[in-house]
């Protein structure tokens, strides 16, 4: 099942764009104390850059996460006692629509169907293409924030809004929301700092609210910062 389903690349490709996998495995920690070759792990770096062990045969996931998975309500579906057993559930109600699939083409055929009505009932779901984009401009945001770099952070954020053809999830706005509001927190932050060097020493402390402006560009504390430059400038 493993290699005829999801080592499939055709399947694979189809499910990309048209399913979310989530597998149950039982016994895996057995496995892994008994250094089974089919429970390997290889190490990898994870969205925050730390490095993370994942699963070989499962290379999205991680030990922890594999077990976390098998001990969620998808490891309640299975009533048979007898596996491989797979299902296709209702996204929205978390029912099962559907079991005993055997091959690639026997679920992606089933799922055609129920994935019509599900459309037809909630309307189209946001294209993990598009959830991608947006993990992709947090990270940036993130990292420019990291560098100081406030207003390309913000830039980033902005960037990927402009894309929206849709309504997204609210976990997904949210996402972007917080992100912005950590960008400017550190923004505020550094102006801050500004202001305490302005006091200390003025003439570094204009280098320093000069250089800031830049990097504060597009994120409307530049003002806030040319504000802070000027009064300086008016004291001498």
């Amino acid at each position: 099942m493993h290699s005829a389903v999801l080592q499939n690349k055709k399947y694979i490709k189809f499910a990309d764009k048209n399913t979310v996998e989530v597998i149950a495995l039982s016994r895996l920690d057995e496995a892994v104390k008994k250094k089974d070759r089919k429970a390997a792990t290889y190490k990898t770096k994870g969205p925050d850059g730390q490095v993370v062990e994942r699963m070989v045969n499962w290379p999205s996931l991680t030990y922890d996460e594999m077990i976390a998975l098998n001990r969620s309500k998808a490891g309640r579906y299975n009533k048979t006692g007898r596996i491989p057993y797979t299902c296709i559930v209702d996204p929205y109600t978390e029912e099962e629509l559907g079991n005993g699939y055997r091959s690639a083409k026997a679920i992606m055929e089933a799922v055609k169907a129920f994935r019509k009505q599900l459309v037809k009932e909630h309307g189209k779901g946001i294209a993990r293409k598009t959830v991608r984009s947006i993990e992709k401009a947090l990270a940036q945001a993130r990292a420019l924030t990291a560098q100081k770099q406030y207003g390309k952070a913000v830039a980033a954020i902005k960037k990927v809004e402009s894309k929206k053809k849709q309504d997204w999830p609210e976990s997904l706005t949210l996402k972007l929301g917080d992100a912005r509001e950590d960008v400017l927190k550190a923004a505020k932050a550094e102006l801050e700092e500004a202001e305490l060097q302005m006091a200390e020493d003025k003439v570094k402390g204009k280098r320093f609210v000069q250089k800031l402006i830049t990097r504060l560009q597009g994120t409307g504390l530049e003002n806030d910062a040319k504000a802070l430059l000027k009064s300086a400038s008016s004291s001498n």
